[in-house]
């Protein structure tokens, strides 16, 4: 069993839903930092779910609508969420027009 963080990104008229596997989401959130203007390139490289399956954990969600300019990260366990990384990420995306919101679980587990 494996955790993952799910992404749901609008673009366009499209809708995309991946899991990226929580070993990779500081990767991902560079990348999504990087890619925000050209969204497919992000959706090519993480849109196949390698290595998560259906009895894996959801560790949180990503919604992203590139067309409103918003972000939701919301995590809803603590399973080595980098704090930290999230919110230099959010700050990086403000930065480039995003309405970001951030949102932790208050538990520790």
């Amino acid at each position: 069993m494996a955790n993952c963080v799910a992404f749901n990104i609008r673009h366009s008229f499209r809708s995309d839903t991946m899991c990226v596997p929580l070993g990779r989401l500081a990767e991902s959130l560079d990348d999504l930092n990087n890619y925000i203007t050209s969204i497919d390139k992000f959706i090519d490289k993480y849109g196949s779910s390698e290595g998560v399956g259906k009895g894996d954990a959801n560790a949180g969600i990503i919604i992203v609508n590139t067309g409103k300019k918003i972000i939701d990260m919301s995590f809803s366990q603590n399973l080595g969420i980098d704090k930290v990384k999230i919110n230099s990420v959010a700050i990086e995306l403000k930065n480039k027009k995003f309405d970001v919101k951030t949102k932790f679980p208050s538990t520790p587990y």
